[in-house]
């Protein structure tokens, strides 16, 4: 995969990821985890703190922390997409 079509496949995994439905579902949260985790494996950090995130939000401890991890997810998908742009 190119860096556009990388990019282009991140906005859409992003569009998925802001809708509210991922944190209210646990399935719909590991869908959209297993849509965005292979996008990320070109950047160790974004990975990295993407499925930290993840594992949190996942775990379910609570409606706060579940929440809390699903911005740091957006947000790192957010910075793969400006870095990606940026290029």
């Amino acid at each position: 995969m190119n860096n556009k079509e990388l990019l282009e496949a991140l906005k859409k995994a992003k569009l998925v990821g802001s809708k509210d439905e991922i944190s209210k579902g646990h399935e719909q949260l590991a869908h959209w985890v297993s849509q965005v985790a292979p996008l990320l494996t070109d950047s160790n950090e974004h990975y990295t703190t993407f499925m930290n995130a993840a594992g949190k939000a996942m775990a379910r401890m609570s409606t706060d922390t579940t929440a809390e991890n699903i911005n740091i997810m957006r947000s790192t998908v957010d910075s793969a997409i400006v870095e990606l742009e940026s290029e």
